[in-house]
């Protein structure tokens, strides 16, 4: 009897578990049966990115700076369980990546961003494309796709103002896509230096994406549907190729030669005079009084040139230089790979102090001394106090005030004016000026020529550029906690003591006296263009400042800078073939310039000077302004001065042949 209860009992609990199967089956295929048939669909779908390629930069002159290239892929694209061993393998030999790359790298992937496709390596070779094509069947979920990259044709060309880019970090990649609108995601690259990082919305386009299908090995079978992937905006810049290029090939040139103890400029013996950087002549010692002086030190230098009359940045060089290509897809290569590894070394080189730094751009990030050029700044706040450009005094090379003596690096002797202090950059005329002057007067003169503070120059970072040091009264107090004494001002007086500016201050300030005293804010970018070729940004001149000062006192300090080239001037020696008459017309064009020594360091510490060098040209009717730096090159007239006059011969067509004389036999 109890075992016929029990029978029954298991009956029934069997009768029941069935008709529940049953209606849990008629449930799922009956009512659920359309979206389950739907859901099964779309697990065999990856919703996938199409990269978009980055605009293009491009020079005044139409030359391409910044383009995209296509580069080859492999990715893996996961589903399911990951990728044995043997798939590893295989991978690993076709394409030279360690199995532990390959296998860390999908293993990261998978924790990071799961079903995201994970890249194996990155500009494969024809080679490598063709191997795994070849194997492809025996490799399910691995895909090669086409991915746009960077490549800068003219490579070492404006390097530091190009900038570079990079993969996006994780701080990029929340913020990004906020402050632009777009998708960001972890394998994009964005810009992380110079141009691309300030305008990396404009130049960044919107990613396509493409719907694949997969089968049950995770093999692609085919795209089902995709939206194409729209390009980001081209730049165009101010830049002109030639100009940059002979500024960098000119920083080059004359930081070698001074290293190894010649005067830059070759001596053309017949002539008389020095001559072109690359002309005929004889490279006599950078030291005539110490032949055998090499100032081994002169191995940074920078220089821009300006626009006079609109603020666009013609020309911005720092050295030593890159080739920015190294940025390609180097930084895009597994760890543990020997591409990886090279990039980690010439990314420590490239950022190294004993390796001169070469990712810095000296001309906007680097502050120094101006020395002798900042004079005009002291001649204007001493005519705008009152006082007379015509009051002459005595130069005996030296000033006893305070208890101290003042020295001045020659004796200019009686009847130094305003106008010949200037020429002959006469340290006793300056001393007295900034004294009669007073601190006051010369910090706000200074201000007015935009020193002390970023340009805010269109098309870099704001970040990017360094403000540099006005000092003053207030200044001293806050940074130091001292009061400002009187001696200190006759130092500021000669661009000595506390100052500090860039190479861009320095030429946007020259470029301010040039234009008779209008201050424009420096751009590099002009244009911003669509895919389409419309014009959606367009830079135009930004007046910053017009000095309230009286417009003779800047002619006077204009005359005082024409006659650093004549005969007796600071300039003169290089600058004694001018003026000069452009070739195949009548045009002539003289040059007004500044010569300035910035001491560095004092007593067992002390270096060879920065040697710096400000000019404008044609003097009468300025179109361009020019700053040069040369660290530790030991004078204005022997560093900066060769590097300036090359820039002006190009700018001018000096050192270009007229078609006429070209035709000739």
């Amino acid at each position: 009897m109890l075992v016929k209860r029990r029978a029954i009992f298991l009956g029934v609990i069997v009768t029941v578990s069935i008709l529940i199967l049953i209606l849990r089956v008629a449930h799922l295929q009956l009512v659920e049966g359309d979206r389950l048939a739907d859901a099964s669909y779309q697990q065999r779908l990856r919703l996938l990115s199409t990269p978009a390629p980055r605009g293009n930069i491009v020079s005044s002159d139409g030359v391409v700076l910044a383009e995209n290239r296509p580069a080859f892929v492999a990715q893996y694209i996961p589903s399911g369980d990951p990728p044995d061993e043997e798939w590893i393998n295989l991978v690993a030999f076709l394409t030279d990546v360690p199995p532990a790359s390959i296998r860390d790298a999908i293993q990261k992937g998978a924790r990071s961003v799961p079903y995201a496709p994970v890249d194996l390596k990155v500009d494969l070779s024809v080679e490598e494309y063709t191997a795994l094509m070849e194997h492809k069947h025996e490799l399910p979920g691995l895909r090669v796709v086409s991915r746009p990259v960077r490549n800068y044709p003219e490579a070492d060309l404006a390097p530091q103002t190009l900038g570079y880019v990079l993969k996006i970090n994780e701080t990029e990649l929340s913020t990004f896509g906020e402050l632009s609108g777009r998708d960001y995601e972890n394998t994009h690259l964005v810009g992380k230096a110079g141009l691309e990082r300030a305008l990396e919305f404009e130049l960044q386009g919107h990613d396509g994406q493409v719907r694949v299908e997969v089968d049950a090995a995770g093999r692609l079978v085919e795209s089902v549907t995709g939206r194409f992937p729209v390009a980001g905006n081209d730049v165009h810049l101010t830049i002109d190729t030639g100009l940059q290029r002979i500024l960098q090939d000119s920083l080059a040139t004359v930081t070698e030669r001074l290293m190894e103890g010649y005067n830059p400029l070759p001596f053309d013996t017949s002539r008389g005079t020095y001559v072109n950087l690359w002309d005929e002549g004889n490279l006599r010692p950078a030291d005539a009084r110490r032949p055998s002086r090499q100032y081994s030190d002169a191995r940074t230098a920078a220089g821009v040139v300006i626009d006079v009359r609109t603020g666009a940045v013609l020309a911005m060089a720092s050295h030593p230089g890159f080739d920015l290509n190294v940025f390609a897809t180097a930084p895009l290569h597994l760890p543990g790979t020997e591409e990886d590894r090279l990039w980690s070394a010439e990314w420590t080189r490239l950022n190294n102090p004993e390796e001169d730094q070469p990712l810095l751009n000296r001309a906007v990030s680097q502050v120094s001394s101006p020395g002798s050029t900042f004079k005009m700044v002291t001649a204007l706040a001493y005519l705008d106090e009152g006082n007379s450009p015509h009051a002459s005094q005595t130069c005996s090379g030296q000033l006893n005030v305070f208890g101290q003596t003042y020295g001045c690096w020659g004796v200019h002797g009686s009847g130094v004016n305003l106008q010949r202090a200037i020429a002959e950059s006469c340290n006793v005329y300056f001393y007295q000026a900034g004294l009669t002057a007073g601190i006051d007067a010369l910090e706000s003169m200074g201000h007015q020529l935009g020193m002390g503070g970023p340009t805010g120059v269109v098309g870099l970072s704001p970040g990017e550029e360094s403000g540099g040091t006005l000092p003053g009264r207030d200044w001293k107090m806050e940074s130091l906690g001292e009061v400002w004494y009187p001696g200190e001002t006759l130092m500021a007086a000669i661009g000595q003591g506390f100052h500090a500016y860039t190479p861009l201050q320095m030429a946007n300030y020259v470029a301010t006296i040039a234009s008779g005293g209008t201050r424009y804010r420096p751009y590099i970018m002009d244009l911003v263009v669509d895919p389409q070729g419309r014009v959606v940004e367009k830079t135009e001149p930004e007046v910053a400042h017009v000095l309230d000062v009286d417009p003779e006192a800047v002619a006077r300090v204009q005359r005082g800078m024409e006659g650093a080239n004549l005969p007796g001037g600071t300039s003169f020696s290089r600058f004694s073939d001018y003026p000069k008459v452009v070739p195949g017309t009548e045009r002539e064009i003289s040059v007004a310039s500044k010569t300035g020594t910035a001491e560095v360091g004092s007593g067992a510490s002390r270096r060879d000077s920065h040697g710096w060098f400000v000019a404008y040209a044609p003097a009468d009717e300025p179109e361009i302004a020019v700053a040069v730096v040369v660290d530790h090159g030991g004078g204005g007239s022997l560093a900066g001065a060769p590097v300036a006059r090359m820039v002006i011969e190009e700018y001018f067509g000096f050192l270009r042949v007229p078609e006429s004389e070209e035709l000739l036999p």
